[in-house]
């Protein structure tokens, strides 16, 4: 009885791991795109509009499954170039969905 009450845990761990690891990993990778986007518009001349890194943070952000709107994207640019993401991912792990609240963001300076 002991054995199967620790594998039944065991799976609802890995099943839990399954559906929520993913989303951190999309979370990483949108990360680090607004990273690499904020250091290519502080170099890039003429720099970029903010509409335009909108646009571009937005469609990666689709690209990877994400559920963020144009309106949780945040981006200032001048000396500074400050790029805020706001978004709310629910993973559904069948008895209980978990809210799960993503902040990424990224800032640079051609100081």
């Amino acid at each position: 009885m002991k054995t199967i009450l620790s594998l039944a845990f065991l799976g609802v761990v890995f099943y839990c791991a399954f559906r929520i690891v993913p989303v951190y990993v999309e979370n990483y990778e949108l990360q680090d795109y607004l990273n690499n986007a904020a250091v290519e518009a502080t170099v890039k001349q003429p720099q970029p509009k903010p509409k335009d890194l909108v646009n571009a943070i937005y469609t990666k952000a689709e690209s990877l499954g994400l559920p963020v709107e144009r309106h949780d994207i945040r981006v200032s640019v001048g000396r500074t170039v400050t790029i805020a993401v706001s978004y709310d991912v629910y993973v559904n792990l069948k008895l209980y969905t978990l809210p799960l609240h993503f902040t990424p963001s990224a800032q640079n300076s051609n100081i």
